[in-house]
């Protein structure tokens, strides 16, 4: 027998810990982390800090004309909160932005969020093991410096706009803007616009300023495809894949069964679309030559335009967008392509790459975001002084697209490699929290202060991205977000596999992938939260069987009585008790509560 002369560390097995959680953002990350978390982890105190003055993130900041997304309504939504009054197959962006204050509503989500506070810094401080953060608050203008245990990155990838690298941009007299900074007061009625860029802002707002405008003139330096299919919008009658009809909304509504087995429809067709993104095959060659021909056909009007942005590599090499309306506006009159880059604004117009000028009333600069992942402007200081920036030099990588090296208790949520290549982003994402929820979970119940990922775990998770995009479309010289921006280069903006790929590969964290560091009351021996031998409901004289209620019932392979057994009687006897019957039951019963009030009177 080991002697130790060390107390019993007195506390119940599951008295958790107090644990903070800070999380930098409340779109669909800090929302989904303020309903999930207080759901799964106790004695936990919660703080959201968004720069804005409202929830959504990109949804309450990007207000151009036609935004919307280009993934599906109806995959666009928690899978715990169905939507099924969409009025759009691509929901607008207002219409997410409602459904997001709905979800926000119901679950209390704005209780945890601090509005219009501005993330500045964060360092870890490895006395306390703990993140100081820094946030400024953008009502007082001041400083606010905080703690947290656990420090979520929930900002998302696309939420930094910036102007282009063009001579002479703001030398324009008239009204210009980006179409993440939108004017809501700029009327393009009748006016001559230049609309520069064609990603997928730019793709939404052609066709709803088109109409009238006196004049687009649309600047296209790059090539890409518009995707021919909507994921089985037209199987549902609506004729364009976009609007979708009242009658069908009814029906959704009064019949959760036919919404249910619509949505399998929708997420099963964009699972599907992996199949598409692997080099060579036939299912890849065969939808290059579907969006080839349905971009000829609706361009046939102007096939100058199709020579002009046909691609030379396949469709998914960059994202790829529906656009819905964009190649129609296209050919209409009152538009004109100009398929080079811009050499200067001037105070009237642009003057395009081939010496040409266009003269102009207005300029939209659909430019695109920031995707660098450049942390510089708001460093995250990690273990040894170690920056996130240097961290992701030379390039930005996450291990299972959470977490990095040098970084203890830091989880990003669309961090490197975070974005499904096919399916649903929002179902991959509840599979981030929750797995993330399992590692607060384990540091808060074994008292743990920290978990860094290790070098080898992270080196290893890199590699296998490497080996399986190099079998995918992804690796061709084309200009993408994937690639930061670039031709060529490590794709670092999708996870190696589909959405369910994801959900199966963060079912459970592997623990040996970590490296920990104990808190002072498991230093010496790291099995102390076992704790005083009790539970919590056993000392506060609560319900201890709850067990019974959920039991994990394995399916019966043989049904019926078993070969050989005279009646379904136990031991031989019809009513299944013992040969004493009722009065038996009631004996042991009253033992039982004799047994129970003793036991209440020893003191503990």
């Amino acid at each position: 027998m080991v002697s130790d002369s060390r107390p019993l560390y007195d506390r119940p097995i599951d008295a958790n810990r107090k644990i903070k959680v800070v999380c930098l953002g409340a779109g669909y990350s800090g929302i989904l982390t303020a309903i999930r978390f207080p759901q799964h982890i106790p004695n936990l105190e919660l703080v959201i800090y968004e720069k804005n003055a409202d929830i959504g993130g990109t949804w309450y900041e990007n207000r151009y004309p036609g935004i919307a997304c280009d993934i599906p309504s109806h995959v666009y939504q928690f899978t715990f909160e169905s939507n099924p009054n969409w009025s759009r197959f691509y929901a607008t962006g207002g219409e997410i932005q409602e459904y997001l204050k709905d979800v926000a509503w119901k679950y209390d989500v704005e209780k945890y969020v601090r509005f219009r506070h501005y993330f500045q810094r964060a360092e870890w401080d490895e006395s306390i093991q703990q993140w100081r953060i820094e946030v400024t608050d953008l009502n007082t203008n001041k400083t606010v410096t905080d703690t947290c245990d656990i420090l979520l990155k929930g900002t998302g990838l696309l939420n930094t706009w910036k102007w282009p690298d063009i001579p002479g941009l703001h030398d324009f007299k008239g009204p210009y803007m980006h179409s993440a900074n939108w004017d809501s007061s700029f009327d393009w009625t009748d006016k001559r616009v230049a609309l520069i860029g064609a990603g997928s802002s730019g793709i939404q707002i052609l066709p709803n300023i088109q109409p009238k405008a006196k004049q687009v003139v649309h600047f296209m330096k790059g090539k890409t495809w518009i995707s021919p299919v909507g994921y089985g919008a037209e199987e549902e009658g609506e004729s364009d894949g976009v609007e979708i009809s009242e009658e069908q909304r009814k029906v959704f509504r009064e019949n959760p069964s036919i919404y249910q087995k619509y949505r399998h429809q929708i997420e099963g067709g964009m699972n599907k679309s992996q199949l598409v993104t692997f080099r060579d095959t036939d299912i890849q060659k065969l939808f290059w030559k579907m969006s080839d021909d349905s971009m000829k056909e609706k361009l046939k009007k102007k096939p100058w335009i199709y020579e002009s942005m046909r691609p030379d590599y396949p469709p998914g090499c960059r994202r790829l967008t529906p656009g819905p309306g964009y190649l129609e506006a296209l050919v209409e009159d009152n538009v004109e392509f100009v398929g080079t880059g811009i050499r200067k604004v001037t105070e009237t117009g642009l003057v395009d790459d081939n010496g040409d000028f266009h003269e102009v009333d207005a300029i939209i600069y659909a430019t695109g975001f920031d995707y660098s992942f450049n942390s510089a402007a708001t460093p995250i200081i990690g273990r040894g002084g170690k920056t996130l920036e240097e961290v992701w030099t030379p390039h930005p990588e996450a291990y299972l697209s959470l977490c990095a090296p040098k970084m203890p208790n830091l989880f990003f949520f669309l961090g490197p490699n975070g974005g499904p290549g096919a399916g649903s982003f929002i179902a991959m994402l509840e599979n981030v929290v929750d797995y993330v929820i399992q590692c607060v979970q384990k540091l808060q119940r074994e008292y743990v202060a920290s978990m860094e990922v290790s070098e080898t775990a992270q080196k290893a998770f890199s590699e296998h991205v490497d080996r399986y995009f190099a079998k995918t479309i992804f690796t061709y010289k084309c200009k993408s977000w994937f690639k930061r921006n670039n031709e060529d280069g490590r794709i670092v903006g999708l996870w190696p596999g589909s959405s369910v790929h994801a959900q199966e590969a963060l079912k459970s964290p592997r623990f040996e992938d970590f490296l920990f560091v104990q808190r002072p009351e498991t230093q010496q021996n790291i099995l102390t939260w076992l704790g005083n031998g009790m539970t919590t409901a056993q000392e506060n004289d609560e319900k201890t069987t709850g067990y019974l209620d959920t039991v994990d019932v394995p399916p019966a392979i043989n049904k019926g009585p078993r070969p050989g057994k005279k009646d379904a009687s136990v031991n031989g006897h019809e009513d299944g008790l013992s040969p004493h019957g009722e009065t038996e039951v009631k004996v042991v019963s009253e033992h039982i509560e004799e047994l129970t009030a003793a036991v209440a009177t020893v003191p503990l």
